[in-house]
């Protein structure tokens, strides 16, 4: 069957055309080809939802899909599909039901969750994570972090979306989106990093020797950021996943060795890249209990 996967950042939403053979069965989900389109967020809440059903209609407008799953960036009730908190990088979707928009346009089996969610979701399901107490955290424009509480039953509440990058890092530091001052992902992010340097190319700067400083700085908070998670939520594998990653290479054996053993040994880089939202999302919406249920020929 076919179904369409779509990954919702303050940048860009991501869309996919899916394949799977088996429902449940992770290994046979393919992706077909996927697009993108710019969120331009500024423009607000009506125009980013335009934006989305633009991506959908990337694939629904030729295609016989009833299904899709949605990550979105934002707290996101997973019964409803509503957006119960998002910071001004999604402009007005503080309570957007985002479900019910494209349920409207669309029709069929919608089902939206956390994007941090959809990606470790996505890693498990998908890529084959082996972690008992998985987390992964996404470093994008912000900072995504989810785990998973019940890997015998996908639904709501088995993945919980942990705002960590909403974590108080620096007392009356950086401005962040939320209100708040010295949150993590205003400094353990793509913004962070290009707000340490004074620059706007994250890649220009992670491959600069002139940056380093820079990118020592955002390796420290980060450490910070995983000593936090370890002593709170004691994952045994913690998967690093977002934009960031792909450019590990500059700063992954830095991050490393500045933790302790027993939080390094934890680390793993995410295995899906940017695809790990957009498959987790369409399994998710195949697989788990979110919402209204519909019945699969597997």
């Amino acid at each position: 069957m076919k179904l369409i996967g779509v990954d919702i950042g303050g940048t860009g939403i991501k869309s996919a055309l899916i394949s799977c053979s088996r429902p449940a069965d992770g290994s046979t989900y393919k992706i077909a080809h996927r697009s993108s389109v710019p969120t331009e967020a500024k423009y607000g809440r009506e125009h980013i939802v335009e934006n989305i059903c633009k991506a959908v209609d990337n694939y629904r407008a030729r295609t016989d899909c009833a299904v899709i799953g949605v990550g979105s960036a934002g707290d996101i009730d997973d019964a409803t599909g509503k957006v119960t908190y998002a910071t001004s990088a999604l402009p007005g979707f503080t309570g957007l039901d985002l479900r019910g928009a494209l349920k409207a346009r669309f029709g069929g089996r919608v089902v939206v969750i956390n994007d941090a969610s959809a990606a470790l979701i996505g890693e498990v399901y998908v890529g084959g994570s082996t972690g008992k107490r998985p987390m992964m955290l996404t470093l994008g424009t912000g900072l995504g972090c989810a785990m998973i509480a019940d890997k015998e039953k996908l639904g709501c509440g088995s993945v919980l979306n942990i705002r960590l990058g909403h974590v108080v890092l620096h007392e009356g530091g950086r401005d962040c989106r939320c209100g708040k001052k010295g949150c993590a992902e205003m400094y353990v992010s793509a913004t962070g990093i290009k707000m340490n340097a004074g620059r706007e190319k994250v890649e220009e700067i992670l491959f600069d020797p002139a940056c380093a400083a820079a990118v020592d700085k955002f390796c420290a908070d980060f450490k910070a950021v995983l000593d936090h998670a370890c002593e709170k939520y004691d994952p045994d594998e913690i998967l690093i996943g977002g934009g960031v990653v792909e450019m590990a290479e500059q700063w992954w054996d830095k991050l490393k060795n500045m933790c302790a053993p027993a939080v390094a040994d934890r680390l793993k880089k995410a295995a899906l890249g940017n695809r790990a939202a957009l498959l987790g999302s369409a399994y998710a919406a195949l697989n788990g209990d979110y919402g209204m249920q519909m019945s699969y020929d597997k």
